[in-house]
């Protein structure tokens, strides 16, 4: 009998200790048809990272113009599957980066650059306030939906490798990205107090001429005086060859968070990944590897879940795309371009489960 109750409760400890199922994510890098959503459910998939595209969703200058219907799309199916979205927003529409900005660009170069204007600032605040009242607690989108199984948005990513100029341009600044960050979450919490606002994801990136390296980034960052009011988690995308170099980088993130006296702060990981080719770049694992170091960055931050404060880790990438922003990127997908499962697929569901 004593042998039962002490089983019983070694039981209750393992599962009062597992992680929730937003802690298991994918990030796509294709566009999802309804059939990928079903699979994410049926995956153990809990948290979708989907960019929320600034420059799509409010194209013209003109008030009133808002066209959610994409981004409705991904949260209706999402919801309708058990999964949340983690909206990373991002993108600068033209009006906004060759009007407002007065810079030279055309189409998708002028989503890199960040608002920095008070006339550009105003107006990213106002679309970000405006997609937490549409998305987020009590949003308009779940009122004119009644039959979607209501999965609020409750976390809000601002922008994306801001420490690479290939995202933010036309160059990293933490002083820019701050004051971006600031108009970002006073239009949040206006609308939704209790939401938590989230870096958006830094990767090490050590040696790029195109990047300030993460740790180093995150660092001038927190020199912002006040910077750490605005926000409640960091964001990190810690890629290396092999798992202990994911450890060694999250690691020193969370470290320079301590450092910072920034203790409730959470960590998200974002991106994190394998492609599964062999060869040609020491991110390519191989179909076998890349489910190998999948298992074991899952059994890594499931370990310091607690002690790090990780809210989710989302792989990168749910789907093989035959192009993509890297030449390991292509690969890097649960599944193949014909939407077979790989054994990186079969690796997440069963750390998912």
């Amino acid at each position: 009998m004593l042998a039962l109750a002490l089983t019983l409760a070694v039981g209750v400890a393992a599962n009062a200790q597992a992680a929730p199922r937003a802690f298991y994510g994918v990030v796509p890098q294709t566009p999802l048809v309804g059939g990928d959503f079903k699979r994410m459910g049926e995956g153990g998939v809990g948290t979708l990272r989907s960019m929320l595209s600034w420059a799509s969703v409010d194209p013209t200058k003109a008030p009133d113009d808002y066209d959610w219907s994409a981004f409705d799309a991904i949260v209706g199916e999402a919801a309708r599957n058990g999964v949340t979205v983690l909206p990373f927003v991002y993108g600068s529409p033209e009006w906004v980066a060759k009007g407002l900005e007065r810079r030279s660009c055309t189409g998708a170069r002028c989503a890199t650059f960040a608002p920095r204007t008070s006339a550009a600032l105003d107006a990213w605040g106002q679309f970000v306030g405006d997609a937490v009242e549409r998305y987020g607690r009590g949003g308009e989108f779940w009122a004119e939906n009644p039959r979607v199984p209501k999965k609020p948005i409750r976390a809000w990513q601002i922008w994306n490798e801001q420490n690479s100029k290939s995202f933010y341009a036309p160059k990293p600044s933490t002083k820019a990205y701050a004051k971006l960050l600031e108009s970002a979450s006073r239009a949040i919490r206006s609308a939704d107090r209790r939401a938590d606002v989230v870096l958006g994801g830094m990767a090490e990136l050590a040696g790029s001429k195109k990047a300030v390296p993460g740790p180093e980034y995150l660092d001038k960052l927190y020199r912002r005086s006040g910077v750490e009011r605005d926000f409640d988690g960091i964001a990190v995308h810690p890629y290396g060859a092999q798992v202990s170099a994911v450890e060694e980088q999250t690691e020193r993130f969370d470290e320079i968070t301590r450092e910072a006296g920034d203790q409730g702060a959470s960590l998200w990981i974002t991106e994190v990944g394998w492609g599964s080719a062999s060869g040609g770049n020491p991110l390519n694992a191989g179909q076998q590897g890349q489910a190998k170091r999948l298992t074991q960055a899952y059994r890594y931050f499931e370990r310091q879940r607690n002690r790090m404060k990780i809210k989710t880790v989302t792989w990168f990438s749910w789907q093989d795309s035959a192009t993509s922003i890297c030449d390991w990127c292509a690969s890097s997908g649960l599944l193949t371009t014909g939407a077979k499962a790989k054994p990186a697929y079969r690796a997440f569901k069963r750390v998912a489960r």
